[in-house]
């Protein structure tokens, strides 16, 4: 049995990618269904893909093996399968909405999925380690299987009963997948403070209760989650300031709606989102690439003694 996958883009030159046991096929007209897809930019690479407007396509398709194991992310519909999983591993990390159909199944209906590319999300992507597979003995010409070999390890790592009880079931996943869309600053800002609140929750549930989770301040989830995750060894005072700052303006953003009219407001919460990708791509077991200089405007950040209005 197999299933049509819509959007999926392959890593340059790479015919088949093979994920727990899924083997996901380019179709034959790769090229012209690549094209399809929304590029905001011209690249030139495998393919020339010019900049356009794009739309859903159906890009490969994936053998389903004879016998499917559950879904362990928290799936509203009990009878999802690990596929699922996949698919929306294959989402995060490509930057663009992929998902299945039956292969049988002609008249789908309406399609609500958005065809575009996502805005946030690219760290993930540069976190998972490059590594060449040769397409042939005479051939130099070769492809990212490092980009496979990864997401295997990822998955692995997700099914785990280690990983499971201390994430219970991952929901935080499908919270970054709505967050790394393309959508206002205002709107991927404030769900990833909501994945922080969330994992804050996740780790220390077990000896706060509902109720004091709910009180305790945003600074202190903030810096924790700065420090459980490496992003910050130790929480001073200044830097404490600067997450205040940070939290005000979270605070000013839910009851205003919109962000002050100030460059730096809109750079301190591009900061957060790819802090955000950051710790993702550290929860999955990878070490986070730096490919937006996050660590360093992360140092800037914190330094900074915060302006205290006369």
């Amino acid at each position: 049995m197999r299933k049509w996958i819509y959007n999926l883009e392959f890593p340059d030159w790479c015919p088949v990618l093979t994920i727990f046991g899924y083997k996901f096929i380019r179709v034959e007209d790769y090229q012209n269904r690549l094209n399809q897809l929304q590029h905001l930019v011209t690249v030139h690479s495998e393919f020339e893909v010019l900049a356009n407007t794009g739309q859903h396509a159906i890009t490969a398709y994936v053998e389903i093996p004879k016998s499917e194991d559950k879904a362990v992310l928290e799936w509203a519909n009990q009878n999802c399968t690990a596929l699922n999983d996949i698919l929306l591993l294959l989402s995060l990390f490509i930057g663009r909405d992929v998902f299945a159909i039956d292969e049988n199944n002609v008249d789908i209906g309406v399609i609500t999925a958005d065809p575009r590319e996502y805005q946030w999300g690219g760290t993930l992507r540069c976190s998972i380690p490059y590594k060449k597979q040769v397409l042939d003995s005479i051939s130099p010409i070769g492809y990212d299987i490092g980009f496979e070999e990864g997401l295997n390890q990822i998955y692995s790592i997700m099914r785990t009963n280690e990983w499971q009880k201390k994430y219970e079931g991952g929901y935080f996943l499908f919270l970054a997948n709505q967050a790394f869309r393309r959508q206002s600053l205002e709107s991927a800002f404030s769900q990833c403070w909501t994945i922080w609140e969330h994992l804050f929750t996740l780790h220390n549930r077990r000896w706060l209760s509902r109720n004091q989770i709910h009180q305790l301040e945003a600074v202190e989830k903030i810096s924790f989650i700065m420090t459980e995750y490496a992003l910050k060894g130790e929480i001073d005072e200044v830097s404490r300031n600067r997450i205040k700052s940070l939290v005000t303006v979270r605070n000013k953003l839910i009851h205003f709606g919109r962000f002050e009219n100030d460059p730096s407001t809109h750079d301190h919460a591009i900061l957060f989102v790819h802090l955000t990708e950051f710790v993702m791509a550290k929860i999955m077991g990878l070490w986070p690439s730096d490919v937006f200089n996050t660590t360093d405007r992360l140092e800037d950040f914190l330094k900074q003694q915060v302006k205290t209005k006369k």
